[in-house]
């Protein structure tokens, strides 16, 4: 078992840190992948397909900023647990991000956390306590 965090833009990576000092810290298994929604949503598709096919067990922390299609596509293409990180940005500071995550419709079951900078922290705390659930 192991959290995935999955990256929008190669950029949002510094603004994870919080999150990959607690996972370490708590010896939990991570990895990480740069996979946009927008800009290069085949290749997602296929490693979700994968993810799914090979029945791991994992919590996804799907890291995006502003439109934040990505945890909306993340959730819809897997059955593992999602939670949306907004990252702050742009010129809505994130509060697009936000919004599109935890606005999103029925039947996508995406959490959030929210748009401040423990936002990685509070989303890497989440991921271990759902992993622990489930007998990590």
């Amino acid at each position: 078992m192991k959290v995935i965090l999955i990256y929008g833009s190669e950029n949002d990576k510094p603004f994870m840190q919080p999150a990959r000092d607690y996972l370490e810290g708590e010896s939990l298994d991570y990895v990480e992948e740069v996979l946009s929604a927008h800009r290069n949503l085949s290749e997602l598709i296929e490693y979700l397909g994968k993810l799914e096919e090979s029945g791991e067990k994992a919590v996804i922390l799907a890291i995006a900023g502003l439109a934040a299609a990505l945890p909306g596509v993340v959730v819809m293409k897997t059955s593992l647990p999602v939670i949306g990180v907004p990252v702050p940005g742009g010129p809505l500071n994130g509060i697009d991000a936000l919004l599109s995550i935890s606005q999103l419709p029925g039947q996508v079951p995406a959490t959030t956390v929210g748009l401040h900078k423990k936002a990685p922290l509070n989303a890497a705390m989440a991921a271990h306590r759902i992993l622990k659930l489930a007998g990590s």
